[in-house]
């Protein structure tokens, strides 16, 4: 077998270690900084909490940031970074702040805008970044990849680059304690989410699939808990360390299946990210399960028989967090125009042509009219 596996981001984790942003900050050299923050956390007061703790090496705070980032959001942030002579971007928010502040830091270093970046310019610069992430779902704070939005064409467009790997991740489970149950479940499940597509990957390797199983393992075990009881101090903590190992997981392999099906869900019909990757996943397990027979194993190392016990435990988990489980419960018209449009629309998607079932129109059509 002939593998490889790299990933240049240090993790700072632990309860309360916000509190030492600073300290983090100039071991690194990280000053300077622009905070890239999404509205409710400057609106409960987290963003400037942040700023404080860092010390004066914040110079502004920017929130110009949509649930699904926009190329005007990217330009709005980068406008504010060249304003203030940002040299460094700090992140803070979920997977969205994170997506945006690292197509800014790309933006400013490039002096290019979103659409170009959207549009698949090369990323060849950015400035260095710090990563805070306030849920426990989308591993964004270890990743090189980002996800920009074009409302206009229904256009959800990953793009990725080396230099926009975060240079820290401060994870601090404290963050997510009063993140809501809808938003526990949905980001939590794209934990699940994270880690079965990697091991669905034809990019799967030794090092993702441990990483995988661990990740998913800690995620069946504490999601359910973390949603019911937010401030059970032991699930938190375990989430977020499973949302940071699924992210160290998929920034390797990318992922498959579930993701590629969520995409317009997103776009189109604004259903959470989380959320809409769900309604396909454990469908897409079992065909990968069939192609790749290692799958079964892997899911002994989570704890279950098979793939099918994931797969059952999947749909378990849904009902039990309340997310959505048909496309009709979704808003998804009944009519054979939007099933043709989801299913080109994720044929199409870069991360179906990573998944190991060697997927068919054939295949996603029958997954997604199962879901009706």
């Amino acid at each position: 077998m002939n593998y490889s596996y790299g990933n240049p981001v240090k993790v700072v984790f632990g309860a309360g270690k916000l509190s030492q942003l600073a300290e983090v900050m100039e071991e690194h050299g990280l000053d300077h900084a622009l905070l890239v923050a999404d509205p409710f956390s400057v609106r409960c007061g987290l963003a400037d909490r942040v700023k404080e703790y860092a010390k004066g090496r914040i110079l502004d705070i920017a929130s110009d940031v949509e649930p699904n980032p926009t190329c005007d959001n990217v330009d709005a942030c980068a406008k504010k970074a060249r304003e203030a002579g940002a040299r460094s971007i700090v992140a803070l928010g979920g997977g969205s702040s994170m997506d945006c502040a690292k197509s800014t830091a790309a933006a400013v270093a490039m002096d290019c805008s979103g659409m170009e970046l959207l549009k698949g310019k090369p990323i060849t610069e950015a400035l260095p970044l710090i990563a805070i992430p306030t849920t426990a779902g989308t591993g964004s704070e270890v990743g090189w990849g980002a996800v920009l939005s074009n409302h206009a064409t229904n256009e959800k467009i990953a793009i990725f680059g080396n230099p926009i790997f975060p240079k820290i991740a401060l994870v601090d489970p404290e963050l997510t304690y009063t993140v809501p149950p809808a938003v526990t479940a949905s980001t939590g499940i794209d934990v699940i989410a994270h880690s079965l597509d990697a091991m669905c990957s034809v990019r799967h390797n030794p090092v993702s699939d441990a990483l995988a199983a661990y990740a998913a393992k800690l995620a069946f075990e504490n999601l359910e808990t973390a949603y019911r009881d937010g401030a059970n101090a032991k699930a938190r903590a375990n989430m977020a360390i499973a949302s940071n190992t699924a992210g160290y997981a998929f920034s390797n392999t990318g992922t498959t299946g579930s993701h590629a099906c969520s995409y317009l869900l997103t776009a189109k019909y604004r259903i959470p990210h989380g959320e809409a990757c769900a309604l396909t996943l454990d469908l897409w397990f079992l065909a990968a399960a069939q192609v790749r027979p290692e799958i079964n194993e892997l899911a002994r190392m989570m704890g279950f028989a098979d793939a099918a016990a994931v797969a059952k435990r999947i749909a378990e988990l849904k009902r039990a967090t309340g997310l959505r489980m048909t496309l009709t419960g979704m808003g998804v018209p009944q009519t054979q125009e939007a099933m043709d449009e989801l299913v080109e629309a994720a044929a199409a998607s870069g991360n179906m042509k990573n998944d190991v079932s060697g997927v068919s129109k054939e295949l996603i059509a029958r997954i997604y009219v199962s879901r009706r």
